[in-house]
C-alpha cells in the first residue's frame, strides 16, 4: 500500500551499518524528507543511542560484527517495543525475510535498494511506530478509567521487602521521606510526588535491580503488565535524570538493567 508522505511529518530515524559509505549513502537519500537522522557502525552503539534518543524507526544491516541485526532486533523489539525496525541485508531469501518479519521486522530490504523504495519503506514505517505509540497510550488511559471505575483499588504490595529509614543517603544524593525533601550534592532538587515516590523506592533497595512492575506499583501506584509498566515509569526516570544525574546522557545514579528494571547505583 502506498502512503501519502505529504499526510506524515518527518521523524527520527537511526541508521546501523559498520559500512561508512552505505551510512553516508542512506543519510543522503532520507534527508530530502527532512528526517532527523543518526547513525551508528555497531548494533552495541545503536543500543546505547537508543537509551537517550526517542528514535522511530531504525534501519539495520544484518551482517553487523559482534552482534548481528537479528540480535539487535530482539533486544531493541523488549526495550522499545514502538521502535519500527527495517532490516538491510545484501544475501537475502524469503525464508530469512518472513523469519525476520515474524521476529518484528517492520520490512526487509535488499541490498542496493532503490532510494524512492527506501525513502517509501521509512514513511512506512514512521507509520507504523506512530500507530504502536498511540495505541500503547490509549490502553493507558483505558486502564486508569477502569482503575477509577473500580474504586482505585491500590496497588498489591511488592514482594521486595524494603528498609524502612526516614532518612536515606546513596553517595551524594539524600532522600528525607519525612519531610519529602532531595538533596544531591547539598542542593536541593524540587521534584513532583510521582518522581519522589519513585527515587524514593528505587533508594529503598539502592544496589538492587527494581523491576519495572515493582516500580509501578509500588511508586505510581498502578498494577501493570510489565510492558506497560517499563513505558510508565521510563517517562519518570528520564525526568528524574534530568533534575539529579551530573550528565543525563550519562548516567550516574539511575541505571537502566535491560529487560528487568532500574537500579539506583550506590
Amino acid at each position: 500500500m502506498e502512503l501519502n508522505s505529504a499526510t506524515l511529518t518527518p521523524g527520527r530515524v537511526l541508521l546501523v551499518d559498520d559500512e561508512i559509505n552505505i551510512c553516508s549513502g542512506l543519510h543522503t537519500v532520507l534527508a530530502r524528507d527532512g528526517h532527523e537522522i543518526r547513525t551508528a557502525g555497531s548494533a552495541e552503539e545503536a543500543l546505547n543511542l537508543l537509551a537517550s534518543y526517542a528514535c522511530e524507526a531504525a534501519i539495520v544491516d544484518i551482517c553487523l560484527p559482534a552482534m548481528t541485526g537479528d540480535e539487535f532486533l530482539s533486544v531493541a523489539h523488549q526495550q522499545w517495543p514502538h521502535l519500527a525496525v527495517l532490516l538491510l541485508t545484501g544475501n537475502g531469501t524469503l525464508e530469512t525475510a518472513m523469519a525476520a518479519v515474524r521476529a518484528g521486522a517492520c520490512d526487509y530490504l535488499l541490498k542496493p535498494a532503490r532510494p524512492p523504495i527506501i525513502r517509501q519503506a521509512v514513511w512506512k514505517a514512521l507509520a507504523t511506530a506512530r500507530e504502536r505509540s498511540q495505541r500503547a497510550e490509549l490502553l493507558t488511559s483505558l486502564r486508569t478509567v477502569l482503575q477509577h471505575l473500580d474504586g482505585l483499588q491500590p496497588a498489591a504490595p511488592s514482594a521486595m521487602t524494603p528498609v524502612h529509614q526516614q532518612t536515606l543517603t546513596i553517595g551524594d544524593l539524600h532522600v528525607d521521606r519525612h519531610t519529602h525533601e532531595v538533596r544531591c550534592g547539598g542542593a536541593v532538587i524540587a521534584l513532583t510526588p510521582s518522581e519522589f515516590s519513585l527515587l524514593s523506592t528505587l533508594a529503598e533497595h539502592a544496589g538492587q535491580a527494581v523491576a519495572y512492575v515493582t516500580l509501578a506499583q509500588a511508586s505510581l501506584g498502578y498494577a501493570a503488565d510489565p510492558w506497560e509498566a517499563k513505558e510508565l515509569v521510563k517517562r519518570h526516570i528520564l525526568t528524574l535524570r534530568q533534575k539529579i544525574e551530573p550528565h543525563p546522557e550519562t548516567p550516574r545514579y539511575l541505571l537502566n538493567i535491560r529487560g528487568i528494571g532500574y537500579r539506583l547505583q550506590l
